[in-house]
Formats: C-alpha cells, structure tokens, sequence
C-alpha cells in the first residue's frame, strides 16, 4: 500500500568512506526532458521528448572542510562514486529504504559564509553521469549516460533505439 513516510536515517560513503554522521541534506537528480512541439496539421500542438537534460546532485555535509574532501581524494573535476541511503517507516509502521548511488564529476565544493554560532557546511555540487535507485531493494532508476542506459520508474526508455543501433 501506498502510504506517507518519515526518514529516520540518512547515511552516505563518499569513495567508499563513511560520511554518516556529517550529511546535512541530499538532492539526488532532477529527470527531466527537453521538449520538442509537434504542431503539422494540428490545431493544439503536442510535445515530444527529444533528448533528457544533464544531471546534477548535490550533498549538503556539517563540519566536513577542505582537509576531510582532499584526505578523501576528491578534487574538482575528478571521477568520484557517492552512495547516499536514507530508511524510516511508513504511516502503517513498515520501515522502507532507498539506496541513491551517483557516479560522475565533482562540479563545485562550496563552504557555507562563516558565521558565529553556525555549524559549517561544505556542499558538493556533481555532475552526474550515472544515477542509480534502488527503493526497498526493487530497481527504479538507472541511467547511465556512456550506454545509453535510461531506466525510469522499472521502464527502458532507450532499449529498443539502443538494440536498433546494436548498442547492448
């Protein structure tokens, strides 16, 4: 059943390092679509997907400086794998998971303005070129921009132009 959810837990690795303790906030990417009309002939036009906008996530982490991003070895522009987990439990008292796992190049790091009494903040900024989600174990997303591989909501968009070019 389809019910409300309250997160309970947030962890993440970053390079396979844990960050569980400093993550402040997560936004896995924004799937979204450039749109094409189609009007030939019509007297209301129609949109056609032609192709989907670039991906972008950003990790909003408490306490985490320079010195921790650069012990972990991620530096701008470098190849970086982030895995994000959140879990809680349902209006019906079912504890739910989904597992976030970004892979790509870190765009930007930015540090929150320094001010007295505030915690710090670092934020990532990444440039996604694969994205992964897994709600409760079942598949949801996968796309991976290099293949070709754009899975949404358990649907192949890409299969069958992927197989029609002999791509796999």
């Amino acid at each position: 059943m389809f019910t409300n959810r309250v997160r309970q837990a947030i962890a993440a690795t970053l390079q396979g390092l844990p960050l569980s303790a400093t993550v402040e906030e997560f936004t896995p990417p924004k799937i979204e679509f450039d749109m094409e009309p189609m009007s030939g002939g019509r007297f209301i036009a129609e949109e056609m997907a032609k192709s989907g906008k670039v991906l972008g996530a950003t990790l909003v982490l408490q306490g985490a400086g320079p010195e921790i991003m650069l012990a972990l070895g991620v530096r701008l522009g470098e190849d970086i794998l982030l895995n994000v987990r959140e879990a809680g439990q349902d209006q019906d008292g079912k504890t739910f998971f989904t597992y976030h796992t970004v892979g790509g190049k870190l765009k930007s790091l930015t540090e929150a303005k320094l001010k007295m009494g505030d915690k710090a903040t670092t934020t990532l900024e990444l440039s996604c070129r694969t994205y992964n989600r897994l709600d409760n174990g079942v598949p949801v997303i996968d796309i991976d921009v290099r293949t070709q591989k754009f899975m949404l909501n358990g649907v192949d968009i890409l299969g069958d132009a992927r197989r029609a070019v002999l791509m796999p």
